[in-house]
């Protein structure tokens, strides 16, 4: 009886799914999954924004698209992820927009930072998971023996689609005492049209030797093709803290920026962005805290209509 009993569960459950009895997965479970859920479902979804932004997470806490619809006169969505989703995945989520919202963008800003830019693309799980649900499909990290229990068992679909959407979780550390749980975070990133504050505080490491890894050639490309005609693609670098970045990063910088340009032939590329901003605005090196947010905000929608006016 036991085993019958799971299997029947298990078969429900995978055919709930199927026939679309159930909701669609919204596994908002950490600070990430989180993000992925929120940067998704805005995509997949009717907006009024005409300036999308795209990027890793620089992209997503550097700026608050909020004040940049006020600051640049036009309505704008942060499309921002982690920098660990792919700039393939990333297209795939502009694509999603472009779906929803037809005929409706005029600019895409494509930014990222430093630290993402010198990495090799891999398949991480992250872009595995966004993909699935920008594709109403359970993802459920992990090939362990009990992963794949879980998925024969239908446990990944109770776990998606229904206790992630109606338990929110409490966030770790900083983020807990910034945000408190998983629903208030998404709750901040609609208000803030994509955008988060990174609350956590760390000092710069590592060494700044950056440059551009061969392998975005490629995904640059392919990025390039998902831009409609009518659209502009604009290419800019997010800064670094500049005790970090060096003396002679500024010119390193701007060779990155050429090259980055060139690969993805934008159409625009923000060279009238600083490269590096004071330490005391950052939160840690990839990310601005608040106020850095708020001063670069600014900058990117003069650069932006510098920029385009030309």
């Amino acid at each position: 009886m036991p085993v019958a009993v799971v299997a029947g569960f298990a078969a429900a459950m995978h055919a709930s799914a199927w026939f679309g009895w159930l909701p669609a997965p919204w596994p908002a479970l950490d600070v990430d999954r989180t993000v992925l859920v929120h940067q998704a479902h805005a995509a997949r979804s009717r907006q009024d924004a005409t300036v999308l932004l795209l990027g890793d997470s620089s992209c997503l806490m550097d700026v608050c698209a909020r004040t940049l619809s006020r600051a640049f006169g036009q309505p704008t969505l942060n499309l921002g992820t982690l920098s660990y989703v792919d700039l393939d995945t990333q297209a795939l989520l502009l694509r999603s927009y472009l779906h929803a919202n037809p005929g409706q963008v005029h600019t895409v800003v494509l930014l990222l930072h430093p630290e993402t830019m010198r990495l090799a693309p891999v398949d991480s799980w992250q872009s595995r998971a966004l993909r699935a649900m920008l594709e109403d499909r359970d993802y459920w990290p992990g090939d362990t023996t009990f992963d794949r229990l879980a998925r024969l068992l239908g446990l990944d679909r109770v776990h998606n689609r229904l206790l992630a959407r109606w338990i929110p979780r409490p966030l770790p550390g900083a983020w807990g005492r910034r945000y408190g749980f998983t629903a208030q975070l998404h709750h901040y990133l609609t208000a803030h049209r994509g955008s988060a504050v990174d609350p956590e505080t760390k000092p710069a490491s590592g060494r700044p030797e950056y440059r551009l890894a061969p392998e975005l050639r490629r995904a640059a490309g392919q990025f390039r093709h998902v831009i409609p005609a009518q659209t502009r693609l604009v290419a800019g670098i997010t800064p670094l803290p500049e005790g970090f970045a060096g003396v002679g990063y500024p010119q390193r910088y701007q060779s990155m920026l050429a090259d980055w340009g060139a690969w993805l032939q934008a159409d625009a590329v923000l060279t009238n962005l600083p490269a590096t901003l004071p330490d005391h605005w950052f939160a840690q090196k990839t990310h601005l805290n608040q106020a850095g947010q708020r001063a670069y905000t600014h900058m990117l929608a003069a650069a932006l209509r510098g920029t385009l006016s030309n």
